[in-house]
C-alpha cells in the first residue's frame, strides 16, 4: 500500500442518515446494486454501515440521532477541518457539528453555508479514495440549491478553495483548479437551501425511477433532460431522504 494522499476540494464521501438502516439497505440494494457491511466502531456505541459497489467503499449509512431528519450528506476533503470551520463562521456560515475525531478514521465537521445549506468537511487519516471516473451505481455529482448563487461562490472559495469554471450552457460551476466539482442552482419552491448528491442509476433514469417507486420511493422530479449532459430524476426514499438519479448522454 502506498502513502496516503488527499484530494482537497473534492467530494470524497457520502453518508445516509436514516431512521431504518435495514430498510435502506433493501431499498438501495435494489435500486443501485449496492452491498453493505456493518463496521465495528470500537468504543463508539453505534453501528456504521459501509456502502460498497463492486468491492469498493463509496459511502456509509447510520441511524439518525433526532435531528436532522433522514437525509444524504456529502463530505468535502479539506487540508484542515478546524480551519475550514473557522472560515465558515467568518464567511457568515455556521458550525452544526464542531470538529470531531473519529478514532482510526479521521476528523470531520458539519457546516452550514451563509444561506443555510449544510455540508460536511473531512480529513481522513488514511487519505482520500483514488479519483476515478464514475460508473453505474456510483456517486457522480453534487448540486447546491441556494437563494444566493453569487454569495455561494464567495463562501465556498473561502471554505473549500473552490473557484469557478464554465459549465454546460456557459453557466458557472464550482471548480477545484480546472476540475468541475459541483454546480449551484437558484432555489425554487419551498424547500430550504440544500445540497443534493447524484448516482448514475443502473438501467437509466426511467427504469431507475420506476424501480424506486415500486419499492416505496416518492418521485419528486420525474425527468429533466439537460442537452449534451444527460437526464436526471429526483426521488425521496421510503424514509424521506432525497437523492438524484442520473443517466449520462450517450457518446
Amino acid at each position: 500500500m502506498g502513502n496516503p494522499s488527499w484530494t482537497p476540494g473534492h467530494f470524497v464521501w457520502r453518508e445516509l442518515m436514516t431512521a431504518d438502516v435495514d430498510a435502506a439497505k433493501a431499498f438501495y440494494g435494489e435500486l443501485f446494486g449496492w452491498s453493505f457491511e456493518d463496521a465495528d466502531m470500537g468504543d463508539v456505541d453505534m453501528t456504521y454501515t459501509l456502502i460498497r459497489h463492486g468491492g469498493t467503499e463509496i459511502g456509509g449509512m447510520m441511524v439518525t440521532q433526532g435531528e436532522p431528519p433522514p437525509c444524504w450528506a456529502s463530505y468535502v476533503s479539506v487540508p484542515n477541518v478546524d480551519e475550514a470551520a473557522a472560515a465558515a463562521t467568518s464567511a457568515g456560515g455556521s458550525v452544526a457539528v464542531a470538529p470531531t475525531d473519529v478514532p482510526g478514521v479521521g476528523r470531520f465537521a458539519v457546516l452550514g453555508d451563509a444561506a443555510g445549506a449544510y455540508f460536511s468537511v473531512c480529513r481522513w487519516t488514511g487519505g482520500d479514495p483514488e479519483p476515478s471516473a464514475p460508473t453505474e451505481g456510483t456517486f457522480c455529482w453534487e448540486t447546491l440549491s441556494t437563494p444566493d448563487v453569487d454569495g455561494a461562490f464567495a463562501f465556498y472559495a473561502k471554505v473549500c478553495g473552490w473557484g469557478a469554471t464554465p459549465g454546460p450552457g456557459g453557466a458557472k460551476v464550482f471548480a477545484m483548479g480546472e476540475t468541475a466539482v459541483a454546480d449551484p442552482q437558484p432555489l425554487h419552491g419551498e424547500a430550504p437551501p440544500h445540497w443534493m448528491t447524484y448516482v448514475i442509476v443502473p438501467g437509466g433514469v426511467a427504469a431507475g425511477r420506476d424501480r424506486a417507486a415500486k419499492h416505496g420511493a416518492q418521485v419528486l422530479v420525474p425527468e429533466i433532460d439537460v442537452p449534451e449532459v444527460g437526464k436526471f430524476a429526483i426521488i425521496a426514499d421510503p424514509e424521506g431522504a432525497v437523492i438524484g438519479l442520473f443517466e449520462a448522454t450517450a457518446g
